[in-house]
């Protein structure tokens, strides 16, 4: 895994696609020696217009602009120690961002960009961040209500690796392993 990014650096990313009303999302890869691993950003937006990014990748000056219309950058939720190599640049573009890690992450997040809360209140109750029971308090997820249902937002708790076989295939790893 690369060490977290200091200053803006766009790598491989799609385009941001709408999964619901208020809700943005974008893929991108990170390259590493065996080959590229995917992650994913999720930008939603509250009732007042301000937005939560929920592991941010940085994107192109387009797709940066199309978040910027679609809201202003008022959260930023590090959903894990893992998810923080774009924290930084984040933070640096929108100085006013509240950073939001989970209590047992903090001390990694931190290593990339200061964490203003372990507990995130949006001021939405549509909105909620939510630290995932059983991961030792090291991993959030959000929870979005809205005229179309519930929609969760879920890091490297669940995943869907392709190619892979057995448990891993689910994202289900002993000791964050897939052998």
């Amino acid at each position: 895994m690369p060490e977290p990014f200091k200053e803006w650096k766009v790598l491989p990313h799609g385009r941001l696609s709408p999964v619901d009303d208020n809700i943005l999302t974008a893929t991108g890869d990170i390259p590493m020696p065996i080959g590229n691993m995917k992650r994913r950003m999720t930008v939603v937006r509250l009732r007042d217009r301000r937005l939560v990014i929920f592991s941010a990748i940085a994107l192109d000056d387009e797709q940066m602009r199309a978040i910027e219309a679609f809201g202003q950058p008022a959260f930023l939720v590090v959903p894990n120690d893992h998810h923080r190599l774009d924290a930084k640049p984040w933070k640096n573009r929108y100085p006013t961002l509240q950073v939001i890690a989970p209590a047992g992450a903090l001390n990694s997040v931190e290593k990339a960009v200061h964490v203003d809360a372990t507990r995130g209140d949006f001021g939405d109750p549509d909105v909620k961040l939510v630290t995932v029971p059983g991961t030792r308090n090291r991993e959030a997820a959000l929870q979005i209500d809205g005229p179309n249902g519930t929609t969760l937002v879920l890091n490297d708790i669940v995943g869907n690796i392709r190619g892979a076989s057995g448990f891993c295939r689910l994202g289900i790893a002993h000791d964050g392993i897939c052998r």
